[in-house]
């Protein structure tokens, strides 16, 4: 019998809610949570040629979700819309922090080499609290854990705010979450990227992350804007900021609801699954070498080659990292729509090996005109593997093991960029200075061509029960 034929021949009445079970009779999906205590993702609908029969109930497709948390529109939840909040809070910060801390490290004293160890420590500390969480968060609660290091970043601009002795972004770096490289890394990345499938239809996770990234990077942009005003105002007002940004962040998550979380005897569960293990370490490692090369490239060690190279003030850098960062957050969008068309992996690799030819030819600009116009070219494609990618790590995965993945394949990125820019910096100070954009970009077309030719018969379940693309 259809769900159309429901309720035929009986009286016109509403559907009763059992509160003993937390369901409407009839529904034979999730049961609702109870931190909000509403009915489970059913909703009512009257059929215009059944008028006699009553309503019929029609489960929502949103995953599980209560049909309440998805009033603003049908491809992501109310949790989903908090996510994207907090990153939007969270990178704008990260925008001018990326730009200025370079420079700010080379005003306080700071030698070539020494930029390059604070900002390989600031990465290394990340990793290290993204490996924890990839095994406890589950079982602490990744709301909480999410909390915790929002408050942890308050406390990195705190230390930025109220000292200007060396040892001040020194310790920032290792007790925040500080990005400062182009894209974000760290604790936030890795949880958020596991709890934003459970937000959304699996035929919209790909736009879930694209839209994800979209946020980041367009906050990210407006941060970058400000990163000239250090030379009107110093520099203590954006690391208060900063600050605020925790804090705001802190009070952000924690509205988010108990359906982030993980079941009972997934939390209970920190090792991968068998089957997942072969398929996250094989990721993890070439994950790694692309990461490698990404650190030589981080947005910091860019904007200071360009200060190097160039002679470009920090007014200059933030216009050229504003305008990168709002070509990398448009091509987000146009990333999803590409990966419907020829699929998850072959947009990953497609759009990155010509964003790395671009890359290498930087490093050879005679102008500085020429040389962002070409940083301009590659950022309009080098970032559009990462919603795809995230979405692809997260689909070739079970559910149970996305937190576990994102925090084992975030944590090796993360890993082996923070060594590449201490050789960054050295490259810098004693070799040719085009050295890093070089080694950056043959890395990542190695990486390019090794991906493919390691995944390309795994594909996502959308894409196998379609048979194609």
């Amino acid at each position: 019998m259809g769900l159309a034929a429901i309720g035929a021949g009986r009286p016109h009445r509403r559907p009763r809610y059992d509160r003993r079970r937390r369901r409407v009779p009839g529904d034979r999906g999730p049961v609702a949570d109870p931190f909000w205590g509403a009915a489970t993702s059913v909703r009512v609908r009257f059929v215009a040629s059944r008028p006699a029969h009553g309503p019929v109930l029609i489960p929502f497709r949103g995953c599980g979700r209560p049909a309440s948390s998805v009033s603003f529109g049908d491809w992501i939840d109310r949790d989903g819309k908090i996510i994207l909040l907090e990153k939007t809070v969270r990178t704008a910060p990260y925008g001018f922090l990326g730009v200025l801390y370079g420079v700010y490290l080379d005003q306080l004293g700071f030698s070539p080499i020494a930029v390059g160890v604070v900002l390989t420590l600031t990465v290394l500390t990340s990793a290290l609290y993204t490996f924890v969480i990839s095994f406890v968060a589950d079982s602490i609660g990744r709301r909480r854990t999410l909390v915790f290091f929002a408050l942890t970043d308050a406390a990195a601009g705190a230390l930025l705010f109220v000292s200007t002795d060396w040892w001040a972004p020194v310790l920032a770096g290792i007790v925040g979450n500080m990005t400062v490289g182009a894209g974000e890394v760290g604790p936030f990345l890795s949880l958020e990227q596991s709890m934003l499938p459970k937000t959304t239809p699996s035929n919209r996770r790909t736009l879930a992350f694209s839209v994800y990234n979209l946020v980041g990077y367009g906050a990210s942009s407006v941060g970058a804007l400000l990163a000239g005003l250090p030379q009107y105002i110093g520099f203590r007002p954006l690391f208060l900021a900063y600050l605020v940004s925790g804090l705001l962040g802190a009070l952000i998550f924690s509205r988010l609801s108990g359906l982030v979380e993980a079941d009972g005897g997934r939390a209970r569960r920190v090792a991968l699954s068998p089957p997942a293990r072969p398929i996250v370490f094989k990721l993890s490692a070439l994950f790694a070498v692309d990461a490698f090369g990404g650190g030589f490239i981080g947005q910091s060690i860019l904007s200071y080659y360009f200060h190097l190279r160039f002679g470009l003030d920090l007014s200059a850098l933030g216009a050229i990292f504003a305008a990168s960062q709002i070509v990398t957050a448009l091509s987000f969008l146009l990333a999803e729509r590409i990966a419907r068309r020829i699929g998850l992996l072959r947009t990953m690799v497609f759009s990155h090996v010509p964003s790395n030819i671009f890359l290498l030819s930087v490093a050879f600009a005679p102008t500085v005109l020429i040389a962002v116009l070409l940083l301009l070219s590659r950022q309009s494609l080098s970032q559009m593997d990462v919603p795809t990618r995230q979405s692809y790590v997260m689909a070739i995965v079970g559910e149970s093991d996305r937190t576990a993945a994102a925090g084992l394949t975030n944590t090796t990125r993360t890993v082996t960029s923070s060594i590449s820019p201490s050789l960054a910096g050295y490259a810098l100070a004693n070799t040719w200075i085009g050295t890093p954009l070089v080694a950056a970009g043959t890395l990542k077309l190695v990486y390019d061509a090794a991906m493919y030719r390691s995944f390309r018969r795994v594909r996502p379940p959308e894409e196998s029960a379609t048979g194609g693309p």
